[in-house]
């Protein structure tokens, strides 16, 4: 079994403004950075050989200040590890969306989704499927999204998909360690 570490990305604008991003690119704050940088310590200390990244400016900036220590370890872009798409609710506000009971109990329903988004299951879908291409036995940093972390670590736990949409997404630069096993 292949170790991982997941970090969520640091406090994005849309984040400290409380509006839902999904698939919009925005980046990360000057906290943001300062969370990263703090991980990047403990990130130091870790064996890793690789890293994947969405391709989304806050993970990928995130990944940045992460590795600021580590210039030799090659940094993989991969759109698959990407936040999960919000469709209509994209730009809302998250108050807004949750204060809706039927939004908020589509939001938080592993295989139902708003107007034109993805569902956590597709979610998991794509992301575990882009881990499986790279999985070849190199311990693996990947700095990606709430939703996604979550949902995957949730699968690799062995969880039933109603117990992982009751977790909360891991607040930002939080790193959680899992071998992958499918």
């Amino acid at each position: 079994m292949t170790p991982h570490w997941f970090v969520r990305h640091g406090q994005s604008h849309a984040n400290a403004e409380g509006w839902i991003s999904g698939w919009i690119d925005v980046a990360l704050t000057a906290e943001g950075e300062a969370e990263a940088e703090a991980l990047a310590e403990v990130i130091a200390a870790l064996p890793i050989r690789r890293c994947l990244v969405s391709d989304l400016s806050r993970a990928r900036q995130t990944a940045h200040h992460l590795l600021a220590r580590h210039r030799d370890i090659p940094v993989h872009v991969e759109p698959a590890l990407r936040e999960r798409h919000l469709g209509s609710v994209q730009g809302r506000r998250r108050d807004d969306i949750l204060a809706d009971p039927v939004s908020r109990q589509v939001m938080r329903t592993w295989d139902a989704a708003p107007a034109g988004a993805e569902t956590h299951g597709e979610l998991v879908g794509r992301a575990l499927a882009a881990l499986r291409r790279w999985d070849d036995g190199t311990p693996t940093l990947v700095v990606a999204h709430g939703a996604l972390v979550r949902d995957v670590v949730g699968v690799l736990d062995g969880l039933e998909k109603d117990e992982i949409m009751k977790l909360p997404p891991p607040q930002n630069c939080t790193l959680i360690s899992r071998s992958l096993r499918y």
